[in-house]
């Protein structure tokens, strides 16, 4: 990883949530993929609603990760903020978009038939 994509990941876990938002951004229009199992961890963690839905808009960027669908769909099932709730919805939209799919329920259909 180079040193801004470290220092970004650092950032993931900082005590300001601009910063918190900002990072997952960056990371993302960086195409680090390296970075998604941390930053699937840190949301996770994240408490401040606001910065969870950034992460779960963030999330499309790193759509083509089928542990980021999954992550996706259980925000949109199961997180108790309806704005979250909205952002993974949104962010699985692009998602089945970019995978050709003409909505997230052939997305949901084929991440399934995996299993």
């Amino acid at each position: 990883m180079s040193k801004s994509i470290n220092t970004l990941t650092r950032q993931l876990r900082d005590l300001n949530a601009d910063t918190r938002s900002k990072a997952v951004m960056n990371l993302g229009e960086m195409g680090a993929d390296e970075t998604v199992p941390s930053i699937i961890s840190a949301f996770k963690k994240e408490q401040d609603e606001n910065v969870r839905s950034v992460f779960a808009e963030a999330f499309a960027l790193f759509g083509h990760f089928d542990s980021v669908v999954k992550t996706l769909i259980t925000t949109k099932n199961n997180d108790e903020s309806e704005k979250v709730k909205i952002s993974a919805e949104w962010s699985l939209g692009q998602i089945a978009k970019k995978r050709g799919f003409t909505n997230v329920q052939e997305l949901l259909e084929d991440i399934n038939s995996q299993k």
